[in-house]
């Protein structure tokens, strides 16, 4: 519990950041994702502010269903920043994966900010350390690109996972603030 209270309130006093940078915050912002996008919609646009959020989340999304709705949002709205949460519900071969992010990013506006949260999931669900090393080279490769690491505020604590793969409300929290500060830390500072 002392752990999740340290990691907790190191995570708020990032966010602290976030009312000072909301007058430079992009707009709008754009979320794809699955369940995990699904259980940030309570908190991420509070945390926000002043920043539009226009989502399409759904539950059970793999990343070639995302892909589908990312492109057909790019044609309604242009957003600053691309909030990403897909890969969790996707096979383990990592090649196939880093496709799927090449594509991902090549449909996002050039000066669009991305924001893409790693991946933990139940061993049932099969390996996804590799889905991570690929998220962690196109970052590298994209500098648009700004990694949320939730495998390792779960592999430390940060939250836990009742089911084995989606947090309680707090965890859904924890995993908001953690955009929410990415966004105001690579995003902001990129725009």
């Amino acid at each position: 519990m002392p752990v999740l209270r340290a990691a907790a309130l190191s995570v708020a006093l990032l966010v602290l950041a976030v009312p000072a940078a909301q007058a430079e915050m992009p707009s709008p912002v754009l979320v794809v994702g699955d369940s995990l996008a699904v259980g940030m919609k309570p908190y991420l646009g509070t945390m926000l502010g002043s920043s539009e959020v226009v989502w399409d989340a759904r539950s059970g999304r793999t990343s070639p269903e995302g892909l589908v709705r990312l492109r057909a949002r790019l044609h309604e709205v242009t957003p600053q920043t691309v909030v990403i949460s897909l890969g969790t519900n996707d096979g383990p071969d990592p090649a196939r994966f880093a496709s799927r992010i090449h594509r991902a990013l090549e449909a996002i506006p050039a000066g669009a900010c991305v924001v893409w949260a790693d991946i933990n999931r139940p061993p049932r669900k099969g390996r996804y350390h590799g889905l991570n090393r690929v998220l962690e080279a196109a970052a590298e490769q994209d500098p648009r690109m700004v990694l949320v690491h939730w495998d390792r505020a779960v592999l430390h604590g940060s939250v836990s996972l009742p089911d084995g793969l989606h947090p309680d409300a707090a965890g859904f929290q924890y995993r908001s603030l953690m955009v929410a500060g990415a966004i105001a830390r690579g995003c902001t500072a990129a725009a």
